[in-house]
């Protein structure tokens, strides 16, 4: 197989897997919807805003509305994977500085897809999604979209993921093939716990892709 045939397997089999995971998490909530929904991981770079980026798109594109807010407000990411460039965003409408209609951006390659990118970065993240402010703007959201997706920091550095998982109806886990300790996921999911977030399951990311096989990135 070309390079570039090699390429499209991938890329398919990376839909495939967001279409799953999009799949599931509808049939997971027939009779109560799972209707805001969180993403966090163990610790930095284990691909959960790819995730949710994709994630949120899939949705989109099966006709539902989302909004994806970037509240990682240590490392933003969503900005670098959707392409979009905006330093207004999130915290800027949370200090009322901008309305909720500048801070949300259009996704420029698919329709039906809104994005809150963070904003300045605070110095206190925690408080700020601690805030009755932030908590009324889920609310609002949730009245104006089908989905809303959150991305968040590290739940095993961090209390932010805790803190937002207890606005979700549901949290998903992203675990990093063959780098992530048992003992470091199980810590993370204890904190998760302890707020009595609903855990909808994890996403096992950067899976190495072997020939004739069936895999992915994600």
């Amino acid at each position: 197989m070309s390079k570039k045939g090699n390429k499209y397997y991938t890329a398919s089999l990376y839909d495939e897997a967001i279409r799953s995971l999009r799949t599931n998490i509808q049939f997971s909530s027939l009779d109560n919807k799972n209707k805001v929904i969180a993403i966090t991981s163990t610790k930095p770079s284990e691909g959960k805003s790819t995730v949710i980026y994709n994630l949120a798109k899939s949705f989109a594109q099966n006709g539902e509305r989302v909004i994806l807010l970037d509240c990682d407000l240590r490392s933003p990411s969503i900005s670098e994977v959707s392409g979009i460039k905006d330093n207004v965003g999130l915290t800027n409408y949370l200090t009322g500085k901008v309305s909720l209609e500048r801070a949300i951006n259009a996704d420029t390659s698919q329709d039906s897809l809104d994005i809150i990118l963070t904003g300045p970065v605070p110095p206190n993240p925690a408080e700020v999604l601690a805030s009755n402010v932030f908590k009324k703007l889920i609310e609002k959201l949730s009245s104006m979209y089908d989905y809303v997706l959150i991305d968040t920091p590290p739940v095993g550095l961090f209390t932010d993921a805790s803190i937002v998982s207890t606005l979700s109806d549901a949290v998903i886990f992203a675990i990093k093939s063959s780098d992530t300790k048992r003992d470091e996921i199980s810590q993370a999911l204890d904190n998760l716990k302890k707020v009595d977030a609903h855990i909808l399951g994890c996403v096992l990311t950067h899976m190495p892709k072997k020939d004739n096989q069936y895999g992915s990135y994600y």
